[in-house]
Formats: C-alpha cells, structure tokens, sequence
C-alpha cells in the first residue's frame, strides 16, 4: 500500500510540474502575444499615418498629371489641325503660295520642329505613370 501511495505521490509530483511548465509556457506565449500585437498596432498606425500623408500629395500630382495631358492633347489637337490643313493645301498649292507663302512657310516649321517620337514617348510615359496611381486612387472612391 505504501508502494501504492508513493506512486500516486510521484504522479501527483510529475503532474504538478508539468502544471507548473505548461503554465510557464503559457505565459511566454502571452508575453509574445501581446508583443506582436502591440506591434501590430504599431504597424497600423504608421500605415494610417502614411496614407494620411501621401492621399493629398498623390491626389495634387495626379491634377498636374491631368493638366499635362490635357495640354498633350490640345498640342495633339493642333497637330491634327496642322496635318490637315497641309493634305488640303496640297489640293491648290499654287494658290495657297500665292496668298498664304507665309502661313504655310510657319506651318511647315512648325511641323518639322515637332517630335513626333518624342512626343509618342512622352505621352506613353505619361500613360505609365498615370495608369497605376488612377487604379490606385479608384480604389477609394
């Protein structure tokens, strides 16, 4: 019986020090909980902070980005103005000389100074630009 007892005992002894281990290591979980929330938090609010901050500043590049490609435009509406202009000339050159020589002499500078590839490059790097920060900007609407 004492043999008996003595077993219980030890059990009792071996239980209770897994007790104590597991809640020690209960503790350290909660510890490394609370750590990482906190830091969670602290995640989220540098992230509130930097959205605070940079939604005007991408909402006022994205008005002068707009203005840019509007006045890209109006440049490409008088190109097309231009282009047509000189197809229609073609028709009666030899009056267009006589009564226009120097209008047409302007329009033909003003035409071979432009940079057509240059111009192409630009509003694709303006399409590049503006494409990623409108879905981005659509997302809060």
């Amino acid at each position: 019986m004492e043999e008996n007892f003595n077993e219980s005992k030890d059990n009792e002894i071996k239980n209770n020090d897994t007790l104590a281990e597991l809640l020690k290591l209960t503790k350290k979980q909660l510890f490394f909980q609370r750590i990482a929330a906190v830091s969670l938090a602290g995640v989220f609010v540098v992230v509130a902070i930097a959205m605070l901050i940079m939604i005007p500043r991408v909402t006022t590049t994205l008005s002068h980005i707009n203005s840019v490609a509007v006045k890209a435009e109006a440049s490409l509406d008088k190109v097309d103005t231009m282009t047509s202009d000189i197809s229609g000339s073609a028709q009666n050159f030899d009056k267009l000389l006589n009564d226009n020589g120097k209008k047409l002499t302007d329009a033909v500078t003003s035409i071979s100074e432009i940079d057509f590839e240059g111009l192409n490059t630009a509003i694709k790097d303006l399409q590049d630009a503006v494409g990623p920060m409108a879905t981005f900007m659509n997302r809060f609407r």
